[in-house]
């Protein structure tokens, strides 16, 4: 049996400690609130990637035009991010966290056990954790205008903080 840490887990175990503890989970009992970042399984985004350059490599050889390969890229990413709140969500909810609200397609503000957070943390599907204040920060940035708009909107980056080392 090979016990050789690699590169990857020790940083994703390091980027868990650390996250956990600027979000506030590290104390004893209670409820903690995050801002929980999502992510593409990697099948998915290797999936996505291959259909990508299937489309470039149509629109290279003329089989496509600009604009058709436009839209054709913009639907994958569209269908590459459908679904990961509603997912995340459902997955949240069985671990006994509440959503307490989302910004589509990748961010959601959860409370919880530190426990179940850490768990929540260990699904693919969840990239990182921030403090509860980047949620509202993202929610003043899309009502500003400087992102998009708040609720339904789409192309949210990732904050830092933690990575499950997916």
């Amino acid at each position: 049996m090979d016990t050789t840490v690699s590169r990857r887990q020790l940083l994703a175990a390091t980027g868990v400690g650390l996250g956990i503890a600027t979000a506030g989970c590290a104390g004893a009992g209670g409820s903690r609130t995050v801002t929980a970042q999502l992510q593409p399984t990697e099948e998915d985004l290797t999936a996505a990637q291959e259909e990508a350059r299937q489309i470039q490599q149509q629109q290279f050889t003329g089989n496509l035009t600009r604009a058709e390969a436009q839209q054709q890229l913009s639907d994958l990413q569209s269908q590459l991010l459908d679904g990961l709140i509603e997912d995340a969500t459902e997955r949240a909810e069985g671990l006994g966290l509440t959503v307490e609200d989302s910004i589509e397609p990748t961010t959601l503000l959860v409370s919880g056990s530190g426990n179940s957070l850490i768990d929540f943390l260990d699904i693919e599907i969840v990239s990182n954790f921030s403090s509860a204040d980047r949620f509202e920060e993202l929610q003043q940035e899309n009502a500003s205008g400087n992102e998009q708009p708040t609720g339904n909107t789409t192309d949210q980056q990732p904050t830092e903080n933690t990575s499950n080392g997916s």
